[in-house]
Order: structure tokens, then C-alpha cells, then sequence
């Protein structure tokens, strides 16, 4: 045991360095977690989020998504199980890891089947989803560029293509003959199939 302010100063610049682990309240979960956490946090952070994807999989079926209602039911359940749900709380650290770490734990119990898979899949996207609609326009920029999807400025003619209805999602493939699909344009195809939905 450390009573040196020594030790107290080292402990804060460890916290200091986990909290630069989630800079964002949104993640893309590239990279998996590597500390240790115990049995009773891991079954705990399981069931808390089972049950916020059970949530937004009820809401799904008894609102309209991105509706009002929707909006506010999911925000209430996001704020009972101490889940991130504003953006702009900086310094909100547990909740960041909890969602971080319950997002894998989920993901591995989750990869059994592919009725499994695609089921977590749509409730994570559903959730993404929401989430990333509550950012303020400074925080999706910020959130792009943390997560490296770079990007310009589209033109006209482009958003005519990421217009809903003027090409199937579900074909990413290159836009034939343009020359508008790079690297970039197909992650901003990408993020805009998520975003609008099957």
C-alpha cells in the first residue's frame, strides 16, 4: 500500500492514460479490451447490455425510429444502465469502458449462429445509429476523423448519389464510369447505408 503523494500522482497519470483510451462517447470497437476485469463485472456488464439491445430492439417494433418517443425512451434506458448517452458528457470514462467492454462480451457470446450474429448486428447498428444522430455536427466531425474516415466536402452531383432511393445499399460496389468512387466516397456510402437503414 502507497500513502507517498508519489504513488497518488502515478495512479493519476494512469487514469489519466485509460481515459485517453475512449476519447469519443461513440466507437466503431476496432480494437478489443485488454485489461483484466472480474467475474462479477463481466456477468454484469453482459445482462446490462442485453438489456439495452433488447430495448432497442422493442422500441424498433413499437416506434418509429428517430421518432420523438423513440428518442426519449431510448435516452432514459441508455441513462438507467449507465450506458454513454450524451455526447458532450467528456469526462464520463465508466460508462465509456462498460459500453466498450459489453460491447465485446456480447460480440463473442453472440458469434454462435448466424440468426446469432445477425441479430446483435441490428440491434448494434440500430444503437450506432441513434447514437450518432445525437452528435452535434463539431462532434461527428470529430468523431470521423478520430476513427480516420476521411472525407471532403461533396458536391452536387454526389449527394445526388448518396440521395436515398438513387442507388441499392446493399450494392457498395464502385459507381460505374464516374470516377466519383475513392476510397473515401465508398466509407461515406458506407456510413450512410448505416445511418439510413435496410
Amino acid at each position: 500500500m502507497e500513502f507517498s503523494s508519489r504513488g497518488r500522482l502515478r495512479h493519476a497519470r494512469l487514469a489519466g492514460d485509460r481515459r485517453e483510451q475512449y476519447p469519443h462517447s461513440l466507437q466503431f470497437y476496432l480494437e478489443p479490451p485488454t485489461e483484466s476485469i472480474s467475474l462479477v463485472e463481466f456477468e454484469s456488464f453482459a445482462i446490462d447490455r442485453l438489456r439495452l439491445l433488447k430495448v432497442v430492439e422493442n422500441l424498433g417494433v413499437s416506434y418509429v425510429r428517430n421518432s420523438d418517443a423513440y428518442k426519449t425512451k431510448l435516452e432514459s434506458e441508455l441513462r438507467k444502465l449507465k450506458f454513454p448517452y450524451r455526447a458532450l458528457a467528456e469526462d464520463d470514462y465508466e460508462a465509456r469502458r462498460k459500453d466498450h467492454i459489453s460491447h465485446f462480451i456480447l460480440r463473442l457470446a453472440y458469434c454462435q449462429s448466424e440468426d446469432l450474429r445477425r441479430w446483435f448486428l441490428q440491434q448494434e447498428m440500430d444503437l450506432f445509429r441513434y447514437r450518432f444522430s445525437q452528435l452535434t455536427d463539431n462532434l461527428m466531425q470529430k468523431f470521423l476523423e478520430h476513427v480516420n474516415l476521411s472525407f471532403e466536402a461533396m458536391g452536387t452531383m454526389f449527394a445526388f448519389f448518396l440521395a436515398p432511393g438513387t442507388f441499392d445499399c446493399h450494392d457498395l460496389s464502385d459507381i460505374t464510369g464516374s470516377g466519383l468512387a475513392t476510397t473515401s466516397s465508398k466509407s461515406l456510402r458506407t456510413l450512410g447505408c448505416i445511418l439510413s437503414g435496410p
